[in-house]
């Protein structure tokens, strides 16, 4: 239950943190969380990112991951120092299931005709 609130706050700040940094962190692209997994000790962040209308996800996934890492933590540790003991470790993933839907759809179609 706390891990459920826990990881619904955490998606909010994130999500404020990084539309306030889009232009430089994301270069510009439009990105929403779509899940925040919570370890049971609250140490560890897993962020799935859906990240539209964009060739360079990966690119903007190392960047989240590597020399931004530590900005996006020292930004939520400012949101969320008074809730929690450690802030948590980080890690972003790209949230593929649109593209599975899509896929799923594709075939589907080719099916029916």
């Amino acid at each position: 239950m706390r891990q459920e609130r826990f990881a619904r706050q955490i998606q909010k700040d994130l999500g404020e943190i990084l539309s306030n940094h889009r232009s430089e962190w994301l270069t510009g692209a439009f990105v929403t969380i779509s899940k925040v997994v919570v370890s049971p000790d609250l140490g560890y962040l897993k962020v799935y990112l859906s990240l539209f209308n964009n060739k360079n996800r990966q690119d903007i996934l190392d960047h989240l991951n590597g020399p931004v890492n530590k900005e996006v933590r020292h930004e939520l540790a400012i949101k969320i120092r008074n809730n929690v003991r450690k802030i948590p470790e980080i890690r972003f993933y790209e949230d593929d299931t649109l593209d599975y839907v899509e896929k799923m759809d594709e075939l589907f179609r080719k099916i029916n005709e």
